[in-house]
């Protein structure tokens, strides 16, 4: 018989032999365990950082691989990323395997792997790969920079890091790119798909007056946001960028001597561009050439120098926020280079004109013809009738404008033949009347009276008779003499009449000038083309 003790030792043994088999088939099945074990075979001996980003890619946790998982801690400052050690090190090509090699695909967790704090070593290149995770890098040390260029990604997450130059051509992203308050190396985005939103919101991104952000001919389904402190020294180039949202610059910063700004010519913006609270330089453009948006939000203070906006083609549904008068909107329209483009003042007056601002509208098409006058290279001729609408009619815009001449023209007349025919320079038509009229300074009680004002009317007014005109004549062969039924006085220096006779004929041509062009006016028959 076996004794107590024996049988005690015994059992212990097989406990411990089965706790040690469980745990070994337990580290066996732990995805952590397991990626730490494949890495090392690929990879040799693994830093204590990369142990941990390795083992973290199994959770749905963020895992930091610096001191403190505080952001706020000055040890996580990626402004002296390039003093970090290896203690904090991991390798690129470690972060390319763990995001898209299909070994290692089985044991990473949905949401993918998840690392803060890190130092990279190399270039994050991920061209061409397939990623099925979202990457998550937060507050981490890139100096070679990442090259996703014709890759297909579910999302990318740099926020608060700082990289180098980062290269995204022709990918495919499922959702959204992240690069918040991070300070990034020049970007590109050409011809790439971004399912989700590009958000730069408090980023600098550095490449002096290069293309900062370049995404010409992108596709983003979401926003393009450049907000709330974003920095950058050169061009965000949206050419031909198609945006299934808004395209916002609201609180951004311009810097540097060299070309910045936004080049966003052709591009279809679903929703609305922002332009707001946009610090500049004078080499900051605003360019939105042929470009298409549900509407645009400014103000003024953020507008670019004289001849760095460009406004040709531009189409806009509304503005949302920013100046509405028709005044500060032609000096918005001012901004742009020299020469006459008729496109931007027949947008912003119908854009007007649909808010109700119909006097607004009227302002912006008159200003329209007047640049035209100025730089539409017009002929002599054509500048000279093209002034003479503006200042009668108010190219048609205005036409009882033309009012105030005819006022003005009947009541010159007024005063010039009534002086004439005191001064017996307006004399009758007729003979026998002429003669008693130079004799007396009357003329014969059966002759129709003159009267000034009427004379002046039906002198001006075309096809209107009011039997002045046929009686009473400016005298070419009489000067001024005193009459004396008159209060004229003494006239010391003769007046040729036929001064007053060619008034005369400047009065008729007016009042066939004028009064035509109002009735056109007031028909709508005159509205000058482009």
């Amino acid at each position: 018989m076996i004794p107590l003790a024996r049988r005690a030792s015994f059992i212990l043994c097989v406990i411990f032999l089965l706790a040690a088999a469980a745990t070994a088939r337990a580290a066996d099945t732990d995805p952590g365990v397991m990626l730490e074990k494949l890495a090392g075979q690929k990879f040799g001996p693994l830093s204590r950082a990369e142990q941990l980003m390795v083992r973290g890619a199994a959770m749905r946790n963020l895992v930091w691989l610096g001191p403190s998982d505080d952001p706020a801690n000055p040890v996580n400052d990626v402004a002296h990323g390039d003093q970090w050690g290896p203690e904090r090190t991991v390798r690129a090509e470690v972060i390319r395997w763990i995001a898209a090699d299909a070994d290692a695909a089985r044991y990473v967790h949905p949401s993918g792997p998840g690392f803060a704090g890190a130092r990279v070593a190399g270039e994050i290149d991920l061209s061409y790969l397939r990623v099925r995770a979202p990457l998550t890098m937060l507050g981490c040390y890139i100096p070679a920079g990442l090259d996703f260029s014709n890759a297909h990604l579910q999302a990318i997450d740099l926020r608060r890091s700082s990289t180098g130059p980062i290269n995204g051509d022709s990918s495919d992203i499922a959702g959204d790119v992240s690069m918040i308050m991070g300070r990034y190396g020049p970007i590109s985005f050409f011809r790439a798909h971004i399912e989700g939103n590009l958000d730069l919101i408090g980023a600098h991104v550095v490449n002096p007056g290069g293309d900062s952000v370049l995404a010409t001919e992108a596709e983003i389904e979401g926003d393009a946001d450049f907000q709330q402190g974003f920095v950058t020294d050169g061009m965000v180039d949206f050419r031909l960028a198609k945006i299934g949202h808004s395209l916002s610059f609201n609180g951004a910063r311009f810097e540097g001597g060299g070309d910045n700004g936004l080049d966003a010519e052709r591009a279809a913006v679903a929703g609305i561009i922002y332009w707001v609270d946009v610090a500049h330089t004078p080499q900051t453009v605003l360019d939105l050439e042929q470009a298409r948006a549900e509407g645009i939000g400014d103000d003024a203070a953020s507008w670019p120098a004289p001849g760095n906006l460009n406004l040709d083609g531009f189409v806009y549904e509304s503005i949302v926020d920013g100046p509405m008068d028709s005044a500060a909107r032609l000096g918005w329209l001012a901004l742009q280079p020299p020469g006459y483009k008729p496109q931007p003042y027949q947008q912003l007056a119908k854009v007007l004109a649909a808010d109700g601002n119909d006097s607004g509208a009227t302002d912006v098409l008159i200003a329209q013809r007047e640049a035209q006058r100025r730089f539409g290279n017009l002929s002599r001729i054509e500048r000279a009738w093209n002034l003479v609408l503006q200042v009668t009619i108010g190219y048609g815009f205005r036409p009882l404008r033309a009012l105030w001449w005819i006022a003005a023209f009947v009541l010159l007349g007024t005063l010039l033949f009534g002086a004439g025919y005191r001064l017996r320079i307006v004399t009758p038509t007729e003979a026998d009347a002429y003669r008693d009229f130079v004799e007396t300074g009357n003329a014969p009680a059966y002759y129709p009276p003159f009267n000034a004002l009427v004379y002046s009317l039906e002198n001006f007014l075309p096809v209107v008779e009011l039997h002045q005109g046929e009686y009473w004549r400016p005298n070419p062969s009489h000067r001024a003499q005193r009459n004396p039924n008159s209060n004229t006085g003494n006239f010391t220096k003769a007046i040729p009449a036929r001064i007053l006779r060619w008034y005369l004929w400047i009065h008729i041509l007016a009042g066939w000038t004028l009064t035509p062009l109002m009735f056109a006016g007031l028909s709508g028959l005159i509205r000058p083309g482009p």
